[in-house]
């Protein structure tokens, strides 16, 4: 937060313009107070239902529910870009096509691959193909694409564009795009009992309006069919075997200003799981959680089920009402080493995975599915009372600060900080300051007069007394001196607990301050 005293100087030098008349060289001392900080910390803004909820006793329940790293198999599974070019022909020698005359009607299969995975059924999210038709014969010709299977809305893909007309060695060409949002493909093929595969349909029509013309088996009517960015949100069939390994790290900035101390944290209970959204079986294993603080410290969370790869069941239901399974590992304080984990206060966590689909082949029997909703979900929860004890746990915070101490009239000569606070939280606070640099750098330190006190327990037993407190911090000439040069206070806060456990924190629990200047100003005319 930045205040600026350049008003106060401002509406200072009139004061004393107006006072001075035609005086010179005149000085005296004035004292002003200049708002600095006014900042707070109010429990009841993180109220939500992933965050802190409040019991009946007024008293406040950690509640962490978050995805820790979640995979859309969408983008495992896809379609790839693909070219194909199919030409077309009478299966006569010669034909005798009058105008108007639908002359071929042929439909096609094409094969798409898809590694080792066997798809029978999909649906598009996304993509286009592009279409290039090209005419042998000397009229225009109207061509009709189409391809069975490709459905939306019980609605068969049709374009249809009319291509003038050329040579086998000068076709004349059209161009057209096929946007295929929202269509559901049938990979079966003609038959019905393939898979993979993509049937296109094409239907020309000599031109109504033109004349008549003999066409040979030997004119090729071309259709190129690139396909891009095809992504798929639903498939089914054999999934193929799909192997994801890989390490993801999650920071918690909120831990980054603690730089010293200790906390003791009563009964956690904390579930980690592996969500899998896909109706496929396969194998889940938790290779890496762990924790690393302020002091780069890392400490590893134990799980008798670590390292061990672990059956995961396919997903139940269909599209909007699917239940994930879920390959959960559960941790208290009598689990591993989950107490001293907590308490190393880690601003960043790395959890390792390896996940295998399919890892024992096709055992669904082409039936499995990935839905528009199918996810793979790293997945942390806790719930446990906010009663935690404290031991010198040092915080750290940065305020930006613009007191001009280098003008000629006016200056500062000396004077004092004063912080003011209203508690109710369980912990005593130590203060200290720190004048810094635009670079961060240490110019002054300013000790306090005075702490901030615990909150104590109110008589109903709902929540803690305010205590009130002033908290001075003297400035003398050199801290003066060094407020020409100051673009940041640095607040040091050490939180001590009255007790070692068992230190409830209530609904409406805050830490509010004020930090003001209180300054000498010396002023010249």
């Amino acid at each position: 937060m930045k205040i600026t005293t350049q008003r106060f100087y401002i509406l200072l030098i009139l004061l004393i313009i107006g006072a001075s008349s035609c005086k010179k060289d005149t000085t005296w001392n004035s004292d002003w107070i200049i708002p600095l900080v006014n900042d707070s910390l109010v429990l009841s803004n993180y109220y939500n239902d992933t965050t802190l909820a409040v019991n009946s006793d007024n008293t406040v329940q950690i509640i962490y529910n978050r995805n820790l790293y979640s995979l859309n198999m969408a983008d495992i599974v896809k379609m790839p870009d693909t070219t194909i070019e199919q030409p077309f022909s009478i299966k006569f020698p010669f034909l005798t096509v009058p105008p108007g005359l639908v002359f071929i009607n042929q439909v096609e299969e094409n094969i798409f691959s898809f590694g080792d995975a066997v798809l029978l059924e999909a649906g598009v999210k996304s993509g286009k193909a592009k279409v290039v038709i090209k005419n042998p014969v000397p009229v225009k010709a109207i061509f009709t694409v189409s391809l069975p299977g490709v459905i939306k809305d019980g609605v068969e893909f049709t374009q249809t564009i009319t291509v003038d007309g050329g040579t086998q060695l000068n076709p004349g060409v059209g161009e057209m795009y096929m946007d295929f949002e929202g269509y559901t493909i049938d990979l079966r093929g003609v038959s019905g009992m393939s898979y993979n595969i993509l049937q296109s349909k094409l239907m020309v029509q000599s031109d109504p309006q033109g004349s008549e013309i003999i066409i040979s088996n030997q004119d090729e009517f071309i259709a190129l069919v690139t396909f891009q960015n095809l992504k798929i949100n639903y498939a089914k069939g054999y999934l193929g075997n799909i192997a994801l390994s890989d390490t993801t790290e999650v920071n918690l900035d909120i831990f980054n200003n603690i730089v010293g101390g200790s906390i003791d944290a009563g009964d956690v209970n904390v579930e980690l799981s592996i969500r899998n959204g896909i109706k496929a079986s396969g194998l889940g294993k938790i290779t890496l959680f762990e924790s690393e603080n302020y002091q780069n410290n890392i400490v590893g969370l134990t799980h008798p089920y670590f390292d061990q790869n672990l059956t995961m069941n396919a997903t139940q239901g269909q599209f909007d009402n699917l239940v994930p399974s879920k390959l959960i590992f559960t941790f208290d304080n009598t689990t591993g080493n989950l107490k001293q984990f907590i308490e190393n206060l880690g601003s960043k966590y790395r959890i390792g995975y390896d996940i295998q689909i399919n890892p024992y082949g096709n055992l669904s029997g082409g039936n499995d599915v990935i839905y528009p909703q199918s996810r793979i979900d790293l997945h942390l929860k806790a719930d446990f009372p906010l009663e935690i004890g404290t031991d010198n746990l040092t915080l750290l915070d940065t305020f930006e600060i613009d007191i001009k101490n280098e003008d000629k009239w006016l200056r500062v000569e000396s004077g004092e900080l004063i912080l003011k606070t209203f508690n109710s939280f369980p912990y005593g606070v130590d203060v200290s300051l720190a004048l810094l640099n635009e670079n961060h750098d240490t110019l002054r330190e300013l000790e306090a007069v005075g702490n901030v006190l615990p909150a104590p327990i109110n008589a109903s037993n709902d929540g803690h007394e305010i205590i009130e407190r002033e908290i001075k911090f003297i400035i003398n000439n050199e801290d003066a001196d060094a407020l020409k040069d100051s673009k940041y206070i640095l607040i040091k806060a050490v939180l001590n607990s009255t007790y070692l456990t068992s230190n409830p924190v209530y609904m409406d629990d805050a830490l509010k301050f004020l930090l003001q200047g209180k300054f000498k100003l010396k002023v010249k005319l």
